[in-house]
């Protein structure tokens, strides 16, 4: 019930996708909510393209425990 990566650091202008490879459905939702992948069954994938630099701290709205970031540099 986690993440496999727990902080990923990005350029600006990086798409990163998430693949569910759990049986499990999870969702990948921005904590401030400026994503959300909505629910994610085995084998669905999410992509979202990060164009400003900062700190972007998600969660899985199924599973609160299961929480991760992206750090995005220019």
């Amino acid at each position: 019930m986690k993440f496999s990566i727990g902080s990923l650091t990005v350029s600006s202008g990086t798409t990163v996708t998430w693949i569910n490879d759990d049986d499990m459905a999870h969702t990948v939702t921005a904590d401030d909510n400026s994503f959300n992948s909505g629910s994610l069954k085995k084998g669905d994938s999410y992509k979202h393209t990060f164009s400003g630099a900062g700190t972007y701290p998600y969660h899985c709205t199924f599973h609160p425990t299961m929480k991760a970031n992206v750090v995005v540099s220019y």
